[in-house]
């Protein structure tokens, strides 16, 4: 009798385990209903691909913001973001500020106003509901070939999910370009593309 106990004890812990496992593992993040850009960049759809397009500027920044879903049927903790998931000496966009917006339940809900954001800290986002994420990154100072540019189209995303910690590369829901014209290279003396 007792060794039956243990036994189904056990089994039952396993179970338990592998269910904790699955829902945490499986779990995954998506892009929201929106986005936002200021006034400095443009955005183009062509078919089922939108394009935000900023200025080339070396040295210089730009903020976008994205939303960021959690489809359920857990709540999550977004703990950060970051544009490159890679070693950081070889990122090429490094972020310079992220804020956040309050969580929204439904899309109509969703407000992106950088004035109201406030800096991203460990924020619980519940099944769902999506969070307005604004991401200001500096643009490398890089050689820029004529019409060429830099682009990505997902973002990096650090959460826990029932206390475990998650790393995703969550899709924008647009690719971002940041566009050179007339191309660049790094110590010439001559006018910045973009200006």
């Amino acid at each position: 009798m007792k060794r039956r106990r243990r036994f189904l004890a056990a089994a039952l812990a396993v179970m338990l385990c592998t269910g904790y496992l699955v829902s945490t593992l499986g779990h995954r993040l998506d892009h929201g209903s929106s986005w936002w850009h200021g006034a400095d960049a443009a955005s183009r759809t062509e078919g089922s691909t939108t394009e935000v397009r900023f200025a080339f500027s070396p040295s210089g920044q730009i903020t976008f913001g994205v939303s960021i879903r959690n489809p359920g049927p857990w709540p999550v903790t977004i703990t950060g973001v970051a544009v490159d998931d890679g070693p950081a000496d070889r990122h090429v966009f490094k972020v310079a500020r992220l804020a956040a917006g309050s969580p929204a339940g439904e899309p109509a809900a969703l407000v992106f106003d950088p004035a109201t954001a406030s800096p991203l800290r460990s924020t619980e986002v519940g099944p769902g509901r999506e969070l307005p994420v604004f991401v200001t990154i500096t643009i490398p100072d890089v050689e820029q070939a004529p019409g060429g540019g830099l682009v990505f189209d997902d973002l990096a995303i650090g959460y826990e999910v029932l206390g475990l910690p998650r790393h995703q590369r969550v899709p924008m829901g647009f690719r971002l370009f940041v566009h050179s014209p007339r191309g660049y290279v790094p110590g010439e003396d001559r006018e910045r593309p973009g200006n």
